[in-house]
């Protein structure tokens, strides 16, 4: 089975998608981190952002490598996930938004003939995959 490449239009689009998600996981895991009620729940939550916000620049460099106009937007998970009450379902949005972002990569690769950029996303996957099982971890912890 052929899989047809991914046009750069569509390309830059998903690059975008995938930074305006970012930007909004990087700002939603900050502000839990603040709310977290005890000090490694926070500490891992901050480094869960620092991995989100090291993505929105890897990203960004790839869409502007790429030609492309970088979003300046952010998605909206911040609002859903502080509209939710209870520090537990915060951390199920979070693992559902990391896993959504898994699923947006693992589809895309298979459709990449840029090798620098297939790697920098397989990293940013594997990432979030672990990044689950630590808030999976929290959530069960609290």
């Amino acid at each position: 089975m052929t899989t047809d490449k991914m046009p750069k239009d569509e390309l830059v689009a998903l690059l975008n998608v995938l930074l305006e998600a970012e930007r909004a996981g990087a700002r939603a895991v900050t502000t839990l981190s603040k709310q977290a009620g005890d000090s490694a729940s926070a500490d891992a939550l901050r480094e869960i952002a620092v991995d989100e916000g090291r993505f929105c620049v890897m990203l960004r460099e790839h869409i502007l490598r790429l030609k492309g106009q970088p979003s300046s937007k952010t998605g909206d998970f911040h609002d859903k996930l502080m509209a939710l009450e209870t520090f537990d379902a915060k951390l199920d949005l979070l693992d559902r938004g990391q896993s959504w972002v898994v699923r947006k990569i693992a589809g895309a690769l298979p459709r990449l003939d840029d090798a620098a950029l297939a790697a920098d996303l397989r990293d940013m996957l594997d990432v979030h995959e672990v990044n689950i099982a630590r808030a999976a971890a929290l959530n069960s912890a609290s």
